[in-house]
């Protein structure tokens, strides 16, 4: 996964995507359901690859790409409108689509396709309690069936995973998180862009960003 792609995520709430995913989340505790963080995308090598800022309030998400600067794009998840919103700042462009979990946990670093889960132990990632699970997934590979396993630590205080790292060792992690309320602007389609007929037509022509979505 060097390289690894912005797809165009459709939202849906994370609590909710992590359960059909088959990750059983950590003991309850107070949830911190409003925050900010940048996400970051670490490849194997130990090189960052890509950068983006996340926000949440509740059920909305938002993503802003940051690295690499000339392929930036906005996606906002809405549970509440089951309507997922790519952005163009650039082009000034917006693309609204449906819900699509796998997608959207995508995004998040997630794999698809869990067959099994194992707990692995416990860290701190970020300066939150994790607990570290394993996770089965079958891959194509030479056009046989093959089990991998990637790893995730979760936090009982938040429903988004704080980091992911996959069997070929790309890192998906959050960090500096900052609880509080984001704008609610944020979760809006700017009023002044223009609505575009597909999604290629918001999407940088850009490698890092094809996609089979």
């Amino acid at each position: 996964m060097k390289g690894m792609k912005l797809r165009a995520v459709f939202t849906i709430s994370v609590a909710v995507m992590l359960a059909v995913l088959g990750i059983a989340a950590p003991g309850a505790a107070q949830k911190i359901t409003e925050f900010s963080a940048d996400q970051v995308v670490i490849g194997a090598k130990g090189k960052v690859e890509q950068e983006r800022k996340v926000s949440v309030a509740g059920d909305r998400v938002r993503i802003d790409k940051v690295v690499p600067a000339d392929a930036k794009v906005t996606s906002i998840y809405r549970k509440d409108l089951k309507q997922a919103v790519t952005i163009s700042p650039g082009k000034k462009t917006y693309f609204e689509g449906p819900l699509e979990e796998k997608a959207f946990a995508a995004a998040l670093g997630l794999p698809g396709g869990v067959t099994a889960e194992r707990t692995a132990g416990e860290e701190t990632v970020s300066g939150y309690a994790c607990s570290k699970k394993e996770l089965d997934t079958e891959i194509e590979f030479k056009k046989a069936k093959k089990t991998v396993t990637h790893t995730v630590w979760l936090s009982d205080r938040l429903d988004i995973p704080l980091r992911v790292k996959t069997y070929e060792g790309v890192v998906t992690e959050l960090r500096n998180i900052k609880e509080g309320t984001p704008d609610p602007a944020l979760f809006e389609t700017p009023k002044d862009f223009k609505k575009a007929a597909t999604l290629k037509d918001v999407l940088p022509s850009d490698p890092f960003l094809d996609d089979d979505d």
